[in-house]
């Protein structure tokens, strides 16, 4: 099989720069190996190490490029660069044939254990990142959104037997910070415009509504607009950006207010119902929270709440693709 050496410079350290010259031993060199005798370790970067087995194996700079797939001189160099940094000549060149040297072989020997060793715990990095497997912590802003959350985990749990998965409502002080590491995804309702996180598709749509009090003048209406914004106080949703619910002006211009600041959706619908401010919502607060002091308007001109499934691309595992997979397969 042919090798393609890739361009990375993974590095094995460690090699002590005790290798010197074999005493009694003489070798005819294409060049002079200058020796460092400051250098206290060797760093041997992957293409070197492929160099150099490959080199030992065919014995012959051409055969050996041609299976790197590199130019022959390209090879001497990397070979002579390598020589220099141990102090030692590695293999002896002749006009006529190529040899390894008896410290060229001892570091091939002493390399060989190390190689193996690594590649071995490659190998297991690689298994453990494809296994689906392990625990997930989820978090969910919106009762619809949590609904939906615990239908595609019974589902994935049903397949992978080995997952457990552990769903969590965002309070106002998660929703504040919901970057925490705590999470390993997390299913909003606000555009993600942090480059820190990777979203997946519109799981969720719902239109937007707007709780007024069931006293006030706009409550006599079926729908209202944007325009109706500027004419009562809005409270904040607690814990998310407002600004993907509600603007800072109406299309006309009329400055939007908001009231003061409240700490639970509960508190804020107590307070709308008392007659103290309005709340944009997803439609789901006409099923979830209904109220007699309290009367849910669509709001016409408003585009859709669209719930997103959002995580860490640095933390990304094969178990957290697998989930985002099968949420993507499920959505409403």
């Amino acid at each position: 099989m042919v090798r393609t050496i890739p361009p990375e410079r993974e590095t094995v350290t460690g090699v002590k720069s005790q290798l010197q010259p074999v005493s009694g031993t003489t070798t005819k060199t294409a060049s002079t190996v200058a020796t460092d005798a400051t250098l206290p370790n060797v760093a041997i970067d992957k293409r070197e190490l492929e160099a150099l087995r490959m080199l030992a194996q065919e014995l012959h700079f051409g055969r050996a490029a041609d299976r790197l797939r590199i130019s022959p001189s390209k090879l001497s160099r990397t070979i002579q660069s390598l020589e220099r940094r141990v102090g030692a000549t590695l293999f002896a060149r002749t006009s006529r044939r190529v040899t390894v040297t008896p410290i060229g072989q001892r570091l091939l020997d002493e390399m060989g254990p190390v190689c193996m060793e690594m590649q071995r715990v490659l190998q297991r990095a690689i298994e453990a990142g494809r296994k689906v497997e392990g625990e997930l912590t989820i978090g969910f802003e919106a009762a619809p959104a949590g609904r939906f959350i615990l239908a595609v985990a019974e589902r994935f749990r049903a397949l992978n037997p080995r997952v457990d998965v552990h769903i969590r409502q965002l309070s106002a002080r998660d929703g504040a910070d919901w970057r925490s590491e705590h999470f390993d995804l997390v299913l909003l309702s606000h555009p993600i415009t942090d480059p820190a996180f990777r979203t997946g598709p519109v799981l969720i749509t719902e239109a937007r509504m707007l709780a007024v009090p069931a006293r006030h003048p706009l409550a006599a209406r079926s729908a209202a607009t944007h325009e109706d914004l500027a004419t009562i106080d809005l409270f904040r949703p607690p814990g998310t950006q407002v600004e993907h619910r509600v603007p800072e002006h109406t299309p006309t211009g009329r400055p939007i207010t908001y009231a003061p600041e409240a700490h639970s959706h509960e508190e804020i619908l107590t307070r709308v119902g008392a007659g103290q401010g309005a709340l944009v919502v997803g439609e789901h607060a006409t099923r979830y929270f209904p109220r007699p002091d309290v009367v849910y308007l669509p709001l016409n001109d408003a585009p859709p709440l669209e719930h997103r499934l959002a995580w860490r691309p640095g933390h990304e595992t094969a178990l957290i693709r697998a989930f985002a997979t099968a949420a993507a397969h499920s959505k409403s």
